[in-house]
């Protein structure tokens, strides 16, 4: 897609906000969108939209975070060219949606700004931003591992572990206890499939009839299949691998289960399936004969494998290019194996560190830490003057009104800032830099997740031609460069669709 530009005056934001959950200790809805007004009021932006969602984890799900969604389409009509974020994962906590998400928005012409941690623009800002992303996704995934040792601490006992089923709920021993109003109606349901009805009839018979799902809704398929394939019916405590027969009182016998399960397979038609298949360089690899972008294709051998390839969109609709496609694998390979083997290495190591140090202590001189102090400054005077006002015994319901407000402004100051100073500890130590790339270059490189992470960070964009490619990557000035073949027909001179090298950019000519 052909990037958009923007109809509307520069510096025209909106404001995104998230809050996880009632249970963690994150900051309100309310002081970040307070700290990114402060911001846009300081650098010049206009506001005008705020969208916020509330107790919607940034790690997963992020199609169901409504408001973040609604941004996202907003952002296809050009009326704002920046989405102000209190910081990087309120964003989201997931890699590689965030790269998508972005993209999507640097295609409409809209950029995301950070406004607690300030990146700097350039190659060395996409390595930084890529190392609070790596940040943010570590503490979301470390959380999320205590809980499930929790959980399975819990598991080992049979406790209830907030997972409903129909027919049981949570006794006062916190074991799972049996409600007879529901348990009947999952006997009902197991009989009436036995009878021969398909899982579609059911949903429709127990609708017709006026009943409704223990969540009020209409019965749905889903529902219902979730519900006769439930082996916790027979009294059986499941959980992940865990299997505990007797670990939860029965609803149905063995061989009524049993039934249901044969009448299932006889009732229910099969659909094989099948995952689709990541293409890892997708919106970043380009032909480098007509600059057209590098499409995902399939096609099937003789022998009737499935071989998948890099197309040219440009032959593909036939106007004119001859480009030859390129297997997925060989092309994936040849740019992952070339980022461990020549920018993975101690000294462009090295090299990437300084330079990342130097660009974020640039950065932090745009720190909104300065204005914060100078505000909390001012409103710890005010307290003062109160509390002097008060010792002379001034006292009325305004002034306790004044006093609260002041204190609670100065407190989420005082929160703020020392956020943004942890924020900037963790990042200014040079060690800590060297160890997440080493960290990077001690990755699988064959795992698929790992290969996308290390492309969406170092890679700019690819040009493909049939015997070499042209290589564009995220890296720091000063790096090893490889020239051009002479005489060869490689030109960088006019990138597609306006994507153009950031300074720092280095680009090798890489034989396929």
């Amino acid at each position: 897609m052909k990037s958009a530009t923007v109809s509307c005056p520069p510096r025209t934001a909106v404001a995104y906000a998230r809050y996880s959950s009632a249970g963690q200790r994150d900051v309100s809805i309310e002081q970040q969108l307070a700290d990114i007004r402060a911001y846009a009021a300081r650098e010049g932006y206009t506001i005008i939209h705020e969208f916020a969602d509330h107790a919607r984890s940034g790690f997963s799900h992020t199609d169901k975070r409504t408001s973040f969604q609604n941004m996202l389409s907003a952002a296809e009509s050009g009326t704002f060219d920046t989405v102000l974020v209190w910081k990087v994962d309120r964003f989201g906590r997931n890699r590689e949606d965030s790269a998508v998400y972005k993209g999507r928005l640097r295609r409409r012409g809209v950029k995301v700004i950070y406004v607690m941690e300030p990146i700097p623009d350039g190659s060395a800002g996409i390595l930084l931003e890529g190392m609070l992303e790596a940040t943010a996704e570590w503490y979301s995934v470390a959380l999320s591992e205590n809980v499930k040792r929790g959980m399975d601490d819990n598991a080992s006992r049979c406790i209830y572990n907030g997972a409903r089923v129909l027919g049981y709920e949570c006794g006062p021993d916190r074991h799972y206890q049996i409600v007879p109003e529901s348990a009947a109606l999952v006997r009902q349901i197991y009989s009436m499939c036995i009878s021969g009805n398909s899982v579609s009839a059911i949903a429709r018979s127990l609708n017709d009839s006026g009943l409704r799902n223990p969540y009020g809704k209409l019965w749905t398929h889903t529902f219902i299949y979730r519900v006769l394939t439930c082996e916790k019916y027979t009294g059986i405590y499941i959980w992940k691998d865990l299997r505990v027969p007797g670990g939860m009182p029965a609803i149905l016998d063995r061989k009524t289960w049993e039934d249901a399960q044969t009448m299932l397979q006889r009732n229910i038609r099969n659909k094989a399936t099948s995952n689709p298949v990541p293409f890892l360089l997708t919106g970043k690899a380009y032909c480098g004969y007509c600059k057209k972008p590098l499409i995902g294709d399939a096609g099937t051998s003789k022998t009737g494998k499935v071989h998948h390839y890099y197309a040219c969109q440009g032959k593909k609709r036939r106007s004119g290019c001859q480009k030859k496609a390129i297997r997925k694998e060989q092309l994936e390979d040849t740019v992952v194996n070339f980022i461990f083997d020549h920018c993975l290495t101690g000294e462009e190591m090295e090299n990437i560190a300084a330079a990342v140090m130097a660009a974020q202590q640039k950065s932090m001189e745009k720190s909104p830490v300065l204005a914060m102090e100078k505000e909390l400054s001012e409103v710890n005077r005010k307290i003062s003057n109160i509390n002097n006002a008060i010792a002379e015994g001034i006292w009325n319901s305004t002034t306790k009104v004044m006093l609260d407000d002041l204190t609670a402004i100065a407190k989420r100051l005082s929160d703020s800032i020392d956020d943004v100073r942890r924020t900037s500890g963790r990042l200014a130590d040079h060690d800590s830099v060297i160890a997440f790339l080493k960290k990077l270059s001690s990755r699988d490189r064959s795992d698929p997740k790992e290969r996308q992470h290390i492309i969406n960070t170092f890679v700019n964009c690819v040009y493909v031609f049939d015997d070499h490619l042209l290589l564009v990557l995220n890296a720091i000035e000063g790096n090893l460069q490889i020239p051009f073949s002479p005489g060869s027909d490689n030109d960088s001179s006019c990138p597609p669709f306006g994507i153009h090298p950031n300074p720092g950019t280095v680009i090798y000519t890489v034989a396929i």
